[in-house]
């Protein structure tokens, strides 16, 4: 078995392998699809939930490659952006074309949740393959009949000049992992480095099970379904180690459901963090690199993060984020703490508690539901930087809010309107919407220049708006190293008029040429409705382009319609598409039905389910 420090070392080195030949290979791959070989390990990279959530600017490769050997997403993120300038300068523009949806594939009465993430895994960085890359869902579903992790291949079907199988996507494994009573993965899965493993939890009213399934390796490829399909799925063997394909390891976590945290993999050192709902954030290992699971239970794990009493009315953890430039580890919890643990030395507590939210009495959407962004920055390396999004501040005068403190924080860490910005309020003055305030992010200048003249954006509510309110998008800017409370920000725009609904997390890619925000929105509010949009980022005002309205039927530029339901679509991922220089951008939708009037709905299946979707940036300008 090679030791999971080794296999990052290789890995890195591929990537920089990977980086150093782009301005030779993007070009040859424009209308070639390198297929992999059949063998146990993969030349690519993954790209889940966590990856938007560690960030290091300054475009520094070296700085990024050093840090690369015990964060590798840093790699992967400078060589996804490089991969994209690289694109851009070799002259390939966008299709013009009209709106349509790339595909969409029936995912039956299952769904990737709400503010949760689909998963993607690339075979490399410089091609596209039609049979290696593949997008990872796990489903919360109420039925344990169909699959609940199901992996779609073939994704690239506007591949020119010859598409993935026709033109079609092809669901290539699914499987019913269920092994508990009522379980189901509300969370969002990480794949391996290799891509042949996916680590995930289930969750059930027993408690929560940490999984490892090994997948089938080579992925199986159209015609051929051999490990099983949506409404049928394969149901893993039960083994102690991950090694044989479709064989999965299970250990409970503890007695506590999981709702959601998301399980962050330290690859470097082949660790799983994971909270659960009970306010405890746990260690397992070996994840990947062989062995059978084992959760942590030693003088220093579990750490008690969130304990009920003091007003405190939930214990639920957001997803844990692992800095290890800091040595900490950062969770949030659903009163609205941001909380710090100790890396390497916890002894089963935190070190530091800072109250984001209302933590004096609270209430509806004052929890720190997303996992918070931790930044290593140019502009500042002394210390990292951590940000926090509630939809209901601690501070006086400001509703729903992004929180920035130095990653060192202590528990006596002041959150003021000096690094705190108000995302809006029912009255105007500081009153809480009731709503969520999920996770916002940075425009391609931030990760350029950091906070020395970069933006963030969040997706709050229209101040003086009611409660609830209705959704608004903020742009704020840097000014000296931090987030600056302007009146009004440098760029905002109300995002719909429907009261009660929220943001999806916010998702932005630089395609080498054009800086974009995409997100989703919707929600349970008659009438039935669901929208994903786009907006263009500037460096001049206005600075973040007004999607048009989005009318049910009617798709516009800027704007796909698709189901109803709070969030509108699932947390979006996106990647590069060589062939056509467009971005791939990849969710589910979060109700059953059609997206832009198509639906996915399969023969013998349900008429109206939830559908995984893919659309390229190119259609959606």
């Amino acid at each position: 078995m090679e030791r999971p420090n080794r296999q990052l070392g290789f890995f890195i080195y591929l990537s920089l392998g990977c980086f150093l030949c782009f301005s030779a290979s993007l070009h040859a791959a424009e209308n070639t699809t390198a297929e992999p070989k059949a063998t146990t390990t993969h030349n690519g990279y993954p790209r889940d939930w966590s990856f938007r959530h560690i960030v290091m600017t300054g475009n520094n490769d070296s700085a990024a490659l050093k840090a690369g050997l015990s964060e590798p997403r840093h790699v992967y993120n400078m060589v996804m952006r490089r991969a994209a300038i690289q694109a851009a300068t070799r002259g390939r523009r966008p299709r013009k074309s009209p709106m349509k949806v790339d595909w969409s594939v029936s995912l039956e009465n299952g769904f990737v949740a709400a503010n949760q993430f689909p998963a993607l895994y690339s075979f490399g960085t410089s091609t596209e393959s039609c049979n290696g890359d593949y997008m990872l869902l796990g489903l919360t579903v109420t039925s344990g009949t169909q699959a609940n992790l199901v992996g779609i291949s073939n994704l690239y079907t506007e591949m020119t000049p010859t598409p993935c199988n026709g033109g079609s996507p092809f669901v290539s494994f699914a499987y019913n992992t269920v092994t508990q009573s009522g379980g189901q993965i509300k969370t969002s899965p990480t794949i391996s480095i290799d891509g042949t493993k996916a680590a995930f939890v289930e969750s059930a009213t027993a408690g929560s099970f940490f999984h490892v399934l090994v997948l089938p390796n080579p992925i199986p490829t159209p015609p051929t379904q051999t490990a099983g399909t949506v409404r049928a799925p394969a149901t893993p063997t039960s083994c102690a180690a991950p090694t044989t394909a479709g064989c999965m390891t299970t250990v409970q976590i503890s007695a506590g459901a999981n709702t959601l945290s998301s399980p962050w993999i330290d690859y470097s050192s082949d660790t799983a963090y994971v909270g659960t709902d009970d306010g405890k954030l746990y260690k397992i290992s070996p994840v990947f690199g062989g062995g059978a699971p084992v959760v942590a239970a030693d003088a220093n794990w579990p750490v008690t993060v969130a304990v009920l009493g003091s007003g405190n009315i939930t214990t639920v953890l957001s997803g844990p984020v692992v800095d290890n430039n800091a040595g900490r580890i950062f969770i949030g919890d659903g009163n609205g703490f941001l909380y710090a643990v100790s890396l390497t030395n916890p002894a089963k507590t935190t070190a530091a508690a800072a109250g984001i939210g209302w933590v004096a009495s609270p209430q509806a959407g004052t929890g720190v539901v997303d996992p918070p962004i931790a930044v290593t920055d140019n502009a500042n390396p002394a210390v990292d930087q951590v940000f926090a999004f509630t939809g209901c501040s601690s501070v006086v005068g400001v509703g729903a809010a992004v929180t920035q403190l130095p990653a060192n924080f202590t528990s006596s860490a002041t959150v003021t309107t000096s690094n705190t910005v108000d995302l809006g309020s029912s009255d105007g003055q500081g009153s809480c919407t009731g709503n969520n305030v999920h996770s916002g992010y940075f425009d391609n200048e931030f990760w350029t220049n950091g906070t020395t003249a970069g933006h963030i954006f969040g997706c709050g509510f229209v101040s003086g708006g009611g409660a609830p309110s209705t959704p608004k998008m903020y742009m704020f800017p840097f000014i000296a190293g931090q987030i600056t409370n302007s009146n009004p920000p440098t760029a905002s725009w109300q995002v719909n008029t429907f009261k009660g609904e929220e943001c999806s997390p916010l998702t932005e890619f630089f395609d080498g040429a054009t800086d974009r925000l995409f997100f989703g929105v919707g929600g349970v509010v008659a009438p039935a409705h669901g929208y994903i949009k786009s907006s263009t980022i500037t460096a001049a005002a206005p600075f973040l382009s007004t999607p048009s309205n989005c009318v049910n039927g009617a798709p516009t530029s800027s704007c796909v319609t698709a189901p109803s339901k709070l969030g509108g679509t699932s947390g979006i991922i996106v990647d590069n598409q060589l062939s056509n220089g467009g971005t791939n951008i990849y969710f589910n939708t979060l109700a059953p039905g059609s997206v832009n009037g198509q639906k996915c709905n399969v023969a013998g299946g349900a008429a109206n389910p939830y559908c995984a979707v893919k659309l390229t940036q190119s259609t959606l300008q």
